[in-house]
């Protein structure tokens, strides 16, 4: 995908996410959750959990129930996990098709507590260098660049880059939980 044809990706799914400015990070990943289950037509559930594979920050798995779901690397930061969120959700705005697996024994690899035998394909990339793993991170950055932009801060004239920096070590004072749409 080319810059501009990317970046009228991005605002497209700006416009959809339809953030107020004074929306936190937390409450995107929620609108990011609601947008991603309208896409696919699915209920969507997310689900952070420690994973086994430091090199692993989220998986998206069709579960045999119909349902979505995705389940991100616990982080304390709701940027963090905002980040892995639009990642896996760049995945299905570019079109990118799950892995299929044939044994539940690979959820229950990936994450041991969760689901073990109700998935029926995972998209669980782990190597950056893949080009559709850097297909979804370029996309997902910008996403997240774009969702920083609008937010309300302090003082309106400081530049964006400026504004990424600064939000991405505030901690939201909201209770760190599992999102459910």
């Amino acid at each position: 995908m080319n810059r501009r044809t990317r970046r009228a990706l991005v605002n497209r799914v700006i416009g959809e996410l339809r953030l107020a400015p004074t929306a936190t990070y937390q409450e995107a990943a929620r609108r990011v959750c609601e947008l991603m289950g309208q896409h696919l037509g699915k209920h969507v559930e997310v689900r952070f959990a420690p994973l086994p594979d430091a090199r692993l920050t989220g998986v998206s798995a069709l579960l045999a129930n119909g349902n979505y779901l995705v389940i991100c690397a616990d982080s304390p930061r709701w940027y963090h996990r905002l980040q892995i969120l639009l990642h896996e959700f760049a995945h299905l705005m570019l079109g990118h098709q799950p892995v299929t697996l044939t044994k539940s024994e690979s959820l229950r690899r990936l994450a041991p507590n969760l689901l073990p035998d109700m998935a029926r394909y995972v998209a669980g990339r782990t190597a950056f260098d893949d080009h559709e793993e850097r297909a979804a991170e370029e996309l997902a950055d910008e996403l997240l660049d774009a969702i920083t932009d609008q937010r309300s801060f302090g003082d309106p004239g400081m530049p964006g880059h400026v504004r990424r920096i600064v939000s991405s070590f505030q901690t939201d004072h909201e209770a760190a939980h599992d999102v459910y749409i």
